[in-house]
């Protein structure tokens, strides 16, 4: 059956007058919905037997499965020193699920675009639009200024667009923020030595 797309509608332009860009789907029974390419129709047979594509939410987009933003630390060895900066980075990398919504195959890829890190001592850093990165070009830091133990958590959130059945990307509305396990750290007060 044919279905009408309004994002369509310019790339109708290469139609006669009087006639839309429209996707054609197919299914059998109740199994999932196909594409079966695009073709130019009259508005009167495209409005005939309209289907309603569904749109993908900020909810949707929540229960795809999104990776909470891996946290790495330096110095690595879960201890630092009070007064020293500590460097923090992660990896940031377009994630793309399929998935269903109301029988249509849909694709989502979902792009990191901001994080926000907590470091349990009350301090804060971003959100920032920077990933981080690992010494010696890092541009992330923090400086804890009491001895003892702390988690550091990251919050990475998400922009999403997605595709149904190869029709153009349309964005999600919203981000989607997905939150990091804690990674504990022991901060360790120095002593000076005087020595020659």
């Amino acid at each position: 059956m044919p279905v009408g797309d309004n994002s369509c509608r310019a790339a109708g332009a290469n139609c006669p007058p009087g006639e839309l860009l429209t996707t054609v789907w197919a299914r059998t029974g109740e199994g999932p919905w196909t594409s079966r390419g695009t073709r130019c129709t009259s508005e009167a047979a495209a409005a005939g037997t309209p289907v309603q594509v569904p749109a993908v939410t900020l909810a949707d987009l929540q229960r795809v499965g999104l990776p909470a933003g891996a946290v790495e630390v330096q110095p690595g060895d879960g201890q630092a020193l009070v007064n020293v900066p500590v460097i923090v980075h992660t990896r940031a990398e377009t994630v793309v699920r399929d998935t269903t919504v109301l029988g249509f195959p849909v694709t989502v890829r979902a792009t990191p675009v901001s994080w926000t890190w907590s470091f349990g001592d009350g301090g804060t850093l971003g959100p920032t639009d920077v990933p981080g990165a690992p010494y010696p070009a890092h541009d992330l830091t923090h400086t804890y200024v009491r001895s003892g133990d702390h988690e550091i958590v990251l919050t990475t959130a998400y922009r999403g667009e997605y595709t149904i059945a190869g029709l153009p990307y349309r964005p999600v509305e919203g981000l989607a923020t997905v939150v990091s396990e804690p990674v504990p750290i022991h901060l360790l007060e120095g002593t000076d030595v005087l020595t020659r």
